[in-house]
């Protein structure tokens, strides 16, 4: 039996009492479990700034063995380290791969820390029963649809933001119940300055709407378009968050990363397309981008602004662009 599953907003208080050395983190809720990750390397590094944090990020169906391996071969006194293992069920749980984690785990230096990241609802499969009472599991649920509305009219208040009760429908329906795009989509509206939101300029703003310097930022970003860099100045002078940015990034890349490995299955690009919720020429811009951050390439991207969220949250401008941790992202990608 498996322990008892808790909560994502249990998470903070058991770990301020004791941290443990392996986490499953189960569902859906990709928002919830970046700022898990986030809470987990604060208690780490309490006494380190945030772009010292070590946090390496796997692919489980593409490369767990090279996860197990790097993380055998820490030394006893090497610095912490906290390894994410995502995609982890993808990986069918053979008599091997078993025997690889329980090596892995029976042989953890205490400067190691590991979660275990399942989109699904349960411990994955390559993960042996012997580990499971062991192991804290913990749930990162999408909220129901009426959950969704409730928090909309919530953040809505809180950006000073009015919205009809078709648009909160049509909200929820567009984003799935995502919260992340939720967040996004109302935090965004609010820096246009429009304010009453109606269902029709909602749709007209998600479907159509792509002249803001924060989608601007984001395509040519992945377009790898210099201009980037100049859309990223602007968005400092113009005081746009850059955990907004960082956010949108993120989602975007998951996007991809989604596409590539649907496509890899057969799924059909129009069908694709639709899912994504991509419309009209949107389609060529999105298929450019895929040309260009292949499968690895987008989860090394994806591996990095982990890292750089993290900063972020803890960045305080000292007036010096190079202490910016998002100008730093751009100078790690090549343009």
């Amino acid at each position: 039996m498996a322990s008892k599953a808790l909560m994502a907003n249990d998470l903070k208080s058991v770990i301020q009492k004791e941290l443990s050395h392996l986490y499953c983190f189960c569902g859906n809720d990709e928002n919830q479990k970046e700022e898990a990750v986030t809470l987990i390397a604060s208690q780490l590094w309490k006494n380190s700034k945030p772009q010292d944090y070590k946090i390496t990020t796997y692919f489980a169906e593409d490369s767990l063995e090279q996860a197990l391996a790097a993380i055998a071969s820490v030394s006893l006194f090497d610095d912490t380290v906290l390894y994410i293992i995502k995609h982890c069920e993808q990986v069918s749980g053979s008599k091997k791969i078993h025997t690889m984690v329980l090596d892995c785990i029976n042989n953890l230096p205490n400067s190691v820390f590991v979660i275990f990241d399942t989109q699904e609802n349960k411990l994955p499969s390559l993960l042996p029963s012997q580990i499971h009472p062991h192991i804290p599991l913990i749930q990162f649920y999408r909220p129901f649809e009426e959950n969704c509305k409730s928090y909309i009219l919530k953040k809505c208040k809180d950006l000073s933001l009015t919205i009809s009760h078709e648009a909160t429908e049509r909200l929820v329906e567009l984003t799935a119940s995502n919260i992340k795009e939720i967040d996004d989509i109302l935090t965004t509206i609010s820096f246009s300055g429009h304010t009453d939101i109606s269902k029709e300029f909602l749709e007209g703003f998600v479907i159509n709407e792509r002249e803001a310097i924060e989608f601007e930022f984001v395509d040519c970003f992945f377009l790898k378009d210099k201009r980037a860099w100049d859309l990223l100045l602007e968005a400092i002078e113009r005081n746009i968050s850059q955990i907004l940015l960082v956010s949108l990034l993120f989602n975007h890349a998951q996007k991809l990363e989604h596409f590539h490995i649907q496509t890899a299955k057969g799924v059909q690009f129009e069908s694709l397309m639709k899912e994504l919720k991509i419309y009209g020429k949107r389609q060529k811009v999105f298929a450019k981008q895929a040309s260009i951050y292949t499968l690895d390439n987008v989860r090394k991207l994806i591996a990095m602004l982990y890292t750089y969220d993290i900063q972020l949250k803890s960045y305080h401008s000292g007036g010096f662009p190079q202490e910016n941790p998002l100008l730093d992202l751009l100078l790690q990608i090549s343009m």
